[in-house]
């Protein structure tokens, strides 16, 4: 069963703020261009600790692998994850085998939208499929905590760095979109 775009936003949604400070600390690039940059340059967390000598460039490079590692593992589990809580909320009951094929069909949150209008789902069924993705992410997503924890367990960082790398993820601010 193939998962619509609508369900890969909605828990997007719920991995936004892990992918933006893996972005906000790795970057955009892959890893290969960590190793070719020098300290300093661009404006990432990263390249600031490297300057102010709190990391060498090689941990930023391993750090920086690590977290598109970690991230690219969080978009290769969403499909799988959003598949089984459609199933699950299917063999609950909850859902109808028509509506879970007509979530998966939707097309973005505008479309789970016209879903709840035409009736073909209720606005609180929408809310409830949202919250059961998230929560099933939540549950296997690789955060940057335990990217940072598992670098400090191979003593490829001490916990001090990682504490300095932790202080440096640039804060987003999270905005609620509603089902």
């Amino acid at each position: 069963m193939s998962i619509s775009r609508s369900l890969a936003t909605r828990a997007a949604l719920a991995t936004g703020a892990i992918a933006l400070a893996v972005i906000g600390i790795a970057g955009t690039s892959g890893a290969a261009s960590a190793a070719e940059s020098t300290p300093g340059s661009g404006n990432s967390s990263l390249s600031s600790l490297v300057t102010a000598g709190t990391l060498t460039q090689a941990q930023a490079t391993s750090v920086k692998a690590a977290m598109v590692a970690a991230h690219d593992a969080n978009k290769a589990a969403r499909d799988g994850v959003e598949s089984s809580a459609l199933r699950g909320l299917v063999s609950a009951g909850t859902l109808t085998q028509v509506q879970s094929d007509a979530i998966a069909a939707a097309d973005g949150r505008q479309s789970m939208r016209t879903l709840v209008r035409s009736g073909v789902i209720t606005r609180e069924l929408a809310q409830q499929v949202k919250t059961t993705v998230k929560t099933a992410m939540d549950s296997v997503v690789k955060k940057p905590e335990a990217v940072l924890a598992s670098l400090v367990s191979a003593g490829t960082i001490t916990q001090s760095q990682a504490d300095a790398i932790q202080a440096a993820r640039p804060t987003r601010d999270h905005v609620h979109r509603g089902a």
